[in-house]
């Protein structure tokens, strides 16, 4: 089982979910049954419909409980604080003054609209271990760019 890195809100979301699918597993359960009770199975389309979402419901399921068994908080990960890893929002400017914060999460956490990049991504990867002032050149999928570490945060 592979360890996934997530901060406790990412956990407490998956936790949720897996509440939530739990309860609808029960209610598709006595949908199933009541459609059952309607006779011929081949042709009621109510209890197709009901056993195709419970097997929807049931992968979800058992994804997420694979996901939360491997989950490790990084609440709990002891990092030193002065260098960029994971769960730090890193601020960095290019050449030209722009700057751009990113926050360094797990793979299930990622989410770059928020800012979010998975520790995995290129530019998490140029990132990781940096320090505010570093000066570094970042591999990208679209080439090359210089950045300066502005600041390093931990929540």
């Amino acid at each position: 089982m592979e360890t996934a890195y997530i901060t406790r809100e990412g956990y407490e979301k998956l936790r949720n979910e897996l509440d939530n699918l739990r309860k609808e597993k029960a209610e598709l359960s006595a949908e199933i049954g009541e459609a059952a009770s309607q006779g011929d199975l081949r042709e009621n389309a109510a209890y197709t419909y009901a056993k195709e979402k419970q097997a929807v419901t049931l992968r979800r399921i058992e994804e997420l409980e694979s996901r939360l068994r491997g989950a490790r908080l990084i609440d709990d990960v002891k990092v030193d604080k002065t260098k960029a890893c994971i769960g730090a929002t890193v601020t960095l400017q290019t050449p030209d003054g722009a700057q751009t914060a990113y926050t360094l999460s797990g793979a299930d956490e990622a989410d770059p609209e928020q800012g979010k990049i998975s520790v995995s991504s290129p530019m998490a990867l140029s990132i990781l271990g940096r320090r505010e002032g570093d000066k570094f050149t970042a591999t990208l999928p679209k080439g090359s760019r210089e950045f300066t570490v502005v600041r390093i945060e931990y929540r």
